[in-house]
């Protein structure tokens, strides 16, 4: 059987948005079974649809086997575009909310772990004293992760800057993203409240050196500075370090044991007012990386996604006294 010639006047007669729909939580699910139950349809229902799907498109998107199905190649291929035009479906829908009610919808956020502990959580609670009907979901991963996925639609604003944000707007799979940077962040050296070192008014850096160090890891935008830091005082890395830029295993790690730090500055400032962190009486590196978040350049946010970004910017300008 020949396959169809496609165009887009041919597929917008033949596809229903409710297809995609139901094509997207087969993949979630992982079977038509799981998908029937998330869906509150039937088994049989959605086996139809997915075979009305895959005859108007003339190829199979699925491989069904005993313990579920998983995409072919063509499926995949078909999956990229379909998450695309459903998150543009979810934008036109927050759109029409945001039209009729103004402080409704939904922001989807990624983020670094290093980028989570102050401005972000800041950013959050004005938003919701503004408009407690947005809901926001913060989404975790690396930026090879988040970049495509803002490009893609499935992100919003993505809560971090790449290391060469200064070099003005780049591509991910075909979209422009924009940078928008808000301050610098630099670094402080920290240890536990009760930490031998934490009474004293006076430090050299290589009186730590023997010390068991926590510092970001070698992807990190940080990591470079970090290496200049210690290259200009003279000294090598610490030999004795744990490389991490998880918050809270660097806050057990110094609750615990007696371990020094680099931490970002924003992040210790809160947590040593919280009384869980000592800045050392020594400096860190005092600029490491700008701070700020990314967009699409060529796409209108919706206008919970501008009231976050407003919520951002006012968060980056003056700091949560509260927080």
């Amino acid at each position: 059987m020949t396959p169809p010639k496609h165009s887009r006047l041919s597929l917008a007669r033949r596809l229903r948005l409710q297809q995609l729909a139901v094509f997207e939580k087969v993949v979630e699910a992982g079977s038509i079974l799981a998908a029937s139950d998330a869906l509150a349809m039937t088994q049989p229902a959605v086996s139809k649809s997915i075979q009305e799907l895959e005859a108007q498109l003339g190829s199979a998107l699925f491989v069904r086997g005993k313990r579920g199905v998983a995409l072919t190649e063509f499926g995949r291929l078909f999956e990229h575009h379909a998450k695309t035009m459903l998150a543009d479906l979810r934008v036109l829908a927050e759109a029409l909310n945001a039209a009729q009610a103004g402080t409704a919808g939904h922001v989807i956020v990624g983020t670094l772990i290093t980028a989570s502990a102050t401005l972000l959580p800041d950013a959050i609670h004005r938003l919701q004293r503004e408009a407690p009907e947005v809901v926001v979901t913060v989404r975790v991963g690396s930026n090879a992760m988040l970049f495509p996925a803002l490009a893609r639609g499935e992100i919003d604003v993505v809560g971090v800057l790449p290391a060469d944000a200064a070099r003005g707007p780049r591509e991910a799979e075909g979209t422009r993203l924009a940078h928008v940077p808000l301050h610098d962040e630099g670094l402080c050296i920290v240890a536990g409240r009760e930490h031998p070192l934490a009474q004293r008014t006076q430090l050299q850096l290589a009186e730590l050196q023997q010390l068991q160090w926590i510092v970001p890891t070698p992807e990190s935008v940080a990591y470079p500075a970090v290496r200049a830091f210690f290259h200009d005082a003279g000294l090598p890395l610490p030999r004795r370090r744990v490389e991490s830029v998880s918050m809270l295993t660097n806050l057990v790690l110094l609750a615990t044991a007696p371990v020094v730090a680099l931490m970002p500055r924003s992040a210790v400032e809160r947590f040593a007012r919280a009384g869980l962190l000592t800045l050392l009486a020594i400096d860190g590196p005092r600029h490491v990386s700008a701070v700020g978040y990314t967009v699409r350049a060529e796409r209108e946010a919706t206008a919970a996604t501008e009231r976050f970004l407003a919520a951002l910017r006012d968060a980056a300008q003056r700091p949560d006294p509260a927080g």
